[in-house]
């Protein structure tokens, strides 16, 4: 098949394609006026459907609403001669995080630096009442001076709109909740992407890629919704980093950091426990939503950068009998066919089983407004160093610690034997357990009969929905340690009516 030739766009003079994408090409243009070369984004087709069309001009209308250091800026829109939609880009002449990652692993500081950086700009999407629902290491390209741009915002999605009828996804880099559609998209879900493209930049891989192994997207969501989050694997990357990027992954969003801003400023501690310099925060001062009752046009744009100090992330604080007990988090990537295409599909349920019951409602999303001022920063801990909380904890603020948390390999006490509880909200029964000894590389697996399969589980607590009212319900739980050590060979029974 003959590749149709580049568009004639008025202005501009063509040079070279750059690239292609699930239903656009980009190409290198040289506009005559004022003279610099840009990035043109064109419809591949007239006749994708209105559905495509529609996410291009959203995708438009959300980046030029967008001004910041770290996302791509578009200069203009039109249609081609042969009526196809385009959008103008700013041009970024090196590889994206994608073809860069290919090639070479991203040192700990220079994650950590484009991590917070990405995190700013997200953050300021989010202040706008948009989320991404894209971020993956392709849609962050990289500009001449080596700062990352973050593009692509074709999915995006006003945060009150989030649950609409028709999106796509791109598998490697998104949350169960989105995968299974269990719960519309969040600012937690963006947060999860976050913590996924940043593993990947360490490791060259998705975080649920197994080389050698089946890495269809069907083998990849189920590894994201049924298996802890892996090690990256690195000698060089702090316990701290390890356990951030857990916590953004976690299964349950209600776990994971409350915001993008949370996410980076644990991200600048970890900076900073590493004795590095603090990349600089960005966000806008003030930003009212698109959607914003009575919101006029002066209202939806930024109202001016405001560089933030390292601060204590804020969100969660954690119950004392839990404070020990770390959560572990699932992600993938979908590598057979283009790694960094996005999936479309319908948001319908898949099938799914027991499983996916472990999946909390995440609570609803907060969207920061108003201006913030500087903190400066007074303790070396990060957020998930107490390891988050309880599934139907509503967090508001980020513990904090002053000293480091011991390295878990360090343990050598084995753990206790757990002693499970359960509560009964009509046809919903919520099993927790407790335990001595707990530590942040704990799994755990449960039986829903004494004689069934054992399942894996990441979180000590598992919600069962439709259960009968009129029966006891029971729960079979063990411990698995991820050095091998369990608890006991048996596994431990709790019970509800």
């Amino acid at each position: 098949m003959t590749e149709r030739p580049a568009p004639v766009i008025p202005g501009l003079s063509y040079v070279r394609k750059l690239g292609a994408g699930g239903y656009a090409d980009v190409y290198l243009y040289q506009q005559a006026l004022p003279a610099r070369r840009v990035a043109v984004k064109v419809l591949r087709d007239t006749d994708l459907g209105r559905g495509v069309a529609q996410r291009f001009r959203s995708e438009a209308n959300a980046m030029a609403q967008l001004e910041h250091p770290h996302i791509v800026p578009v200069y203009a829109t039109g249609s081609t001669t042969d009526g196809r939609p385009y959008l103008v880009m700013m041009y970024y002449p090196r590889a994206s995080l994608a073809e860069r990652v290919r090639a070479e692993r991203l040192t700990v500081p220079e994650a950590l630096r484009i991590g917070v950086q990405l995190a700013s700009a997200v953050e300021t999407a989010h202040r706008a009442g948009l989320l991404h629902r894209d971020i993956k290491p392709a849609n962050v390209l990289t500009s001449q001076y080596g700062t990352p741009g973050l593009t692509d915002f074709g999915i995006a999605a006003e945060v009150s709109e989030a649950e609409d009828a028709d999106t796509g996804v791109s598998v490697p880099w998104s949350p169960p909740e989105v995968l299974y559609v269990t719960a519309p998209a969040t600012a937690r879900s963006d947060v999860y992407s976050l913590a996924a493209t940043v593993w990947h930049l360490l490791v060259g891989r998705s975080p649920f890629e197994q080389p050698g192994r089946d890495n269809s997207h069907y083998a990849l969501m189920k590894r994201i919704r049924d298996q802890p989050v892996p090690d990256t694997g690195r000698p060089d990357v702090p316990a701290s980093l390890e356990r951030l990027l857990k916590a953004g992954m976690a299964k349950d969003p209600g776990l994971r950091p409350a915001s993008a801003m949370d996410f980076a400023r644990s991200l600048q501690v970890i900076e900073q426990e590493l004795r590095l310099p603090r990349t600089e925060i960005v966000v806008a001062e003030e930003v009212a939503g698109p959607s914003a009752p009575g919101a006029g046009d002066d209202q939806t744009r930024m109202q001016g950068p405001q560089l933030l100090a390292a601060q204590t992330p804020t969100g969660q604080t954690p119950p004392t009998e839990d404070l020990h007990t770390r959560r572990r988090t699932p992600q993938v990537q979908g590598v057979n066919g283009p790694e960094d295409a996005t999936v479309h599909r319908p948001a319908t349920s898949l099938e799914h089983d027991l499983a996916d019951d472990e999946q909390r409602r995440p609570p609803r999303v907060l969207v920061w407004s108003g201006g913030l001022v500087a903190v400066v920063l007074v303790a070396a801990g990060i957020w998930v160093a107490t390891g988050g909380v309880r599934p139907e904890a509503r967090p508001t603020t980020s513990p904090i610690h002053s000293e480091p948390v011991p390295d878990p390999g360090s343990a050598e006490l084995p753990p206790g034997k757990p002693k499970i509880v359960g509560e009964r909200t009509g046809a919903v029964v919520t099993f927790r357990w407790t335990y001595a000894n707990p530590l942040p590389t704990d799994s755990y697996f449960y039986k829903l009969t004494e004689n069934g399969r054992p399942r894996p589980v990441a979180e000590p607590w598992l919600r069962l929905p439709d259960q009968p009212r009129d029966k006891q319900v029971c729960l079979w739980v063990r411990v698995k340690r991820a050095s091998g050590h369990d608890a006991s060979r048996t596994f431990e029974k709790g019970c509800v009516r």
